[in-house]
Protein backbone atom coordinates (compact mmCIF):
# COMPACT_ATOMS: atom_id res chain seq x y z
CA UNK A 1 0.00 0.00 0.00
CA UNK A 2 1.24 3.55 -0.85
CA UNK A 3 0.79 6.46 1.16
CA UNK A 4 1.09 9.52 0.03
CA UNK A 5 0.45 12.86 1.40
CA UNK A 6 -1.55 15.25 -3.18
CA UNK A 7 0.17 15.82 -6.90
CA UNK A 8 -0.33 17.10 -10.21
CA UNK A 9 -3.68 15.01 -12.39
CA UNK A 10 -5.21 15.05 -9.34
CA UNK A 11 -4.65 18.11 -8.20
CA UNK A 12 -7.03 19.91 -10.44
CA UNK A 13 -10.23 17.08 -8.84
CA UNK A 14 -9.08 17.97 -5.61
CA UNK A 15 -9.66 21.85 -6.36
CA UNK A 16 -12.82 21.32 -7.69
CA UNK A 17 -13.64 18.49 -5.22
CA UNK A 18 -13.02 21.32 -2.84
CA UNK A 19 -15.25 24.05 -3.91
CA UNK A 20 -17.42 21.98 -4.50
CA UNK A 21 -17.96 20.52 -1.28
CA UNK A 22 -18.03 23.47 0.26
CA UNK A 23 -20.35 25.20 -2.28
CA UNK A 24 -22.89 22.27 -2.10
CA UNK A 25 -22.58 22.66 1.86
CA UNK A 26 -23.34 26.02 1.81
CA UNK A 27 -26.29 25.38 -0.91
CA UNK A 28 -24.92 27.31 -3.96
CA UNK A 29 -23.77 24.57 -6.49
CA UNK A 30 -24.05 21.47 -8.00
CA UNK A 31 -21.14 19.80 -9.86
CA UNK A 32 -21.62 18.13 -12.99
CA UNK A 33 -19.31 15.11 -12.63
CA UNK A 34 -18.50 15.07 -16.35
CA UNK A 35 -16.78 18.33 -16.30
CA UNK A 36 -14.13 16.36 -14.23
CA UNK A 37 -11.72 14.24 -16.44
CA UNK A 38 -8.28 15.61 -15.08
CA UNK A 39 -6.76 12.59 -15.55
CA UNK A 40 -6.19 12.53 -19.70
CA UNK A 41 -2.64 12.95 -18.76
CA UNK A 42 -2.03 9.63 -16.58
CA UNK A 43 0.26 7.27 -18.40
CA UNK A 44 1.37 4.30 -16.98
CA UNK A 45 4.72 3.79 -16.59
CA UNK A 46 5.16 0.34 -17.42
CA UNK A 47 2.38 -0.05 -19.93
CA UNK A 48 3.20 -4.10 -20.18
CA UNK A 49 3.00 -5.01 -17.17
CA UNK A 50 0.36 -2.29 -15.66
CA UNK A 51 -2.06 -4.55 -13.73
CA UNK A 52 -3.13 -1.80 -11.01
CA UNK A 53 -3.76 1.57 -10.01
CA UNK A 54 -1.32 1.54 -7.65
CA UNK A 55 1.63 0.76 -10.06
CA UNK A 56 0.88 3.24 -12.78
CA UNK A 57 0.40 6.42 -10.04
CA UNK A 58 4.32 7.93 -9.51
CA UNK A 59 4.59 8.68 -5.54
CA UNK A 60 6.60 11.43 -6.90
CA UNK A 61 3.49 12.86 -8.71
CA UNK A 62 0.95 11.82 -6.20
CA UNK A 63 3.21 14.03 -3.23
CA UNK A 64 3.20 17.26 -5.74
CA UNK A 65 -0.49 17.47 -6.09
CA UNK A 66 -1.00 17.16 -2.40
CA UNK A 67 2.08 19.83 -1.83
CA UNK A 68 0.35 21.79 -4.72
CA UNK A 69 -3.26 21.80 -3.47
CA UNK A 70 -2.05 22.94 0.52
CA UNK A 71 -0.79 25.96 -1.19
CA UNK A 72 -4.84 26.56 -2.54
CA UNK A 73 -6.48 29.78 -0.24
CA UNK A 74 -9.67 27.46 -0.56
CA UNK A 75 -7.75 24.65 1.14
CA UNK A 76 -5.76 26.62 3.66
CA UNK A 77 -9.02 28.71 4.86
CA UNK A 78 -10.95 25.18 5.60
CA UNK A 79 -8.03 22.17 5.65
CA UNK A 80 -5.44 21.62 8.03
CA UNK A 81 -4.03 18.18 6.01
CA UNK A 82 -4.76 16.15 3.39
CA UNK A 83 -3.43 12.74 2.17
CA UNK A 84 -4.28 10.18 -0.77
CA UNK A 85 -3.78 6.51 -0.31
CA UNK A 86 -3.98 3.96 -3.11
CA UNK A 87 -3.71 0.29 -2.23
CA UNK A 88 -4.26 -1.69 -5.76
CA UNK A 89 -7.32 -0.32 -7.59
CA UNK A 90 -8.89 1.42 -3.91
CA UNK A 91 -8.38 5.21 -3.83
CA UNK A 92 -8.53 6.73 -0.49
CA UNK A 93 -8.18 10.92 -0.06
CA UNK A 94 -8.13 11.93 3.67
CA UNK A 95 -8.87 15.65 4.34
CA UNK A 96 -8.68 17.07 8.13
CA UNK A 97 -10.48 20.42 8.74
CA UNK A 98 -8.76 23.01 10.41
CA UNK A 99 -11.32 23.64 13.24
CA UNK A 100 -12.89 21.24 16.13
CA UNK A 101 -16.72 20.45 15.52
CA UNK A 102 -19.20 19.27 18.55
CA UNK A 103 -20.95 16.16 18.29
CA UNK A 104 -23.88 17.65 17.08
CA UNK A 105 -21.88 19.66 14.09
CA UNK A 106 -20.05 16.38 13.54
CA UNK A 107 -23.56 15.01 12.94
CA UNK A 108 -25.38 18.12 10.56
CA UNK A 109 -22.16 17.96 8.45
CA UNK A 110 -21.90 14.54 7.98
CA UNK A 111 -25.69 14.00 6.66
CA UNK A 112 -25.26 16.99 4.19
CA UNK A 113 -22.02 15.61 3.22
CA UNK A 114 -23.55 12.14 2.77
CA UNK A 115 -26.92 14.08 0.90
CA UNK A 116 -24.38 15.72 -1.36
CA UNK A 117 -23.59 14.68 -5.10
CA UNK A 118 -20.18 13.19 -3.97
CA UNK A 119 -21.33 9.44 -5.31
CA UNK A 120 -21.80 10.92 -8.69
CA UNK A 121 -18.45 13.02 -8.17
CA UNK A 122 -17.01 9.68 -7.43
CA UNK A 123 -18.28 7.81 -10.54
CA UNK A 124 -17.41 10.83 -12.71
CA UNK A 125 -13.79 10.30 -11.27
CA UNK A 126 -14.07 6.60 -11.95
CA UNK A 127 -14.56 7.06 -15.23
CA UNK A 128 -11.99 9.54 -15.85
CA UNK A 129 -9.39 6.79 -14.33
CA UNK A 130 -10.71 4.58 -16.79
CA UNK A 131 -10.11 6.54 -19.66
CA UNK A 132 -7.16 7.50 -19.01
CA UNK A 133 -5.19 4.77 -17.53
CA UNK A 134 -7.69 1.97 -18.29
CA UNK A 135 -7.97 0.64 -15.17
CA UNK A 136 -11.23 1.78 -13.63
CA UNK A 137 -11.11 2.18 -9.45
CA UNK A 138 -12.62 -0.51 -7.18
CA UNK A 139 -13.40 2.00 -4.92
CA UNK A 140 -12.93 5.62 -4.10
CA UNK A 141 -13.36 6.87 -1.17
CA UNK A 142 -13.66 10.50 0.94
CA UNK A 143 -13.03 10.86 4.86
CA UNK A 144 -13.30 13.93 6.73
CA UNK A 145 -12.31 14.69 10.32
CA UNK A 146 -12.04 17.33 12.44
CA UNK A 147 -8.95 18.67 13.45
CA UNK A 148 -8.82 16.53 16.33
CA UNK A 149 -9.16 13.50 14.24
CA UNK A 150 -12.92 12.73 14.83
CA UNK A 151 -14.29 10.97 12.11
CA UNK A 152 -17.20 13.39 10.23
CA UNK A 153 -17.85 10.93 7.42
CA UNK A 154 -17.02 8.46 4.89
CA UNK A 155 -18.06 8.25 1.72
CA UNK A 156 -17.50 5.08 -0.50
CA UNK A 157 -18.13 4.07 -3.84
Amino acid sequence: MHHYTVKRPFFVFVILFIFSVQALLSGCAKPDPETISIFDSITPSQPETVRTLEDILEPDELQSMIDEMKENDLFKNYYRDATIEIEKNDITYKYWYKQEYTDEEIETLKAQLEESNLYDQIDGLKESFKRSSGIRPDTISFIYYSSDNKLIANISK
